[in-house]
């Protein structure tokens, strides 16, 4: 019965890790996009970060749509759904669902 508490507990403590982490990949993948953003705003084309970082286009789109929806987490507006709209809206399958 000891052993199987301090297992428990040391799941318990390892999982306080793992979310920890996850919330520290979610302020990086944001930090990124943000960053990714601003060079946007200097005029360097998207597709052209992907290039110059060594990201992959996914990954700039998903790293930029991170920092949009941590700055506007409550609102989708038309600049959200810019980058990938079949991946970020329902706009044309399911709409009536909600």
């Amino acid at each position: 019965m000891a052993d199987e508490l301090e297992r428990a507990r040391k799941r318990e403590s390892k999982l306080v890790a793992v979310f920890s982490a996850i919330d520290a990949r979610a302020d990086a993948e944001a930090a990124l996009g943000e960053a990714l953003i601003e060079l946007k705003d200097l005029g360097v084309a998207q597709s052209d970060l992907a290039e110059m970082t060594g990201l992959s286009a996914r990954e700039v789109g998903t790293a930029i749509r991170a920092a949009k929806d941590r700055t506007a987490p409550d609102d989708q507006t038309p600049e959200t759904t810019d980058e990938h709209a079949s991946d970020t809206t329902s706009d044309h399958n399911g709409a009536e669902s909600h």
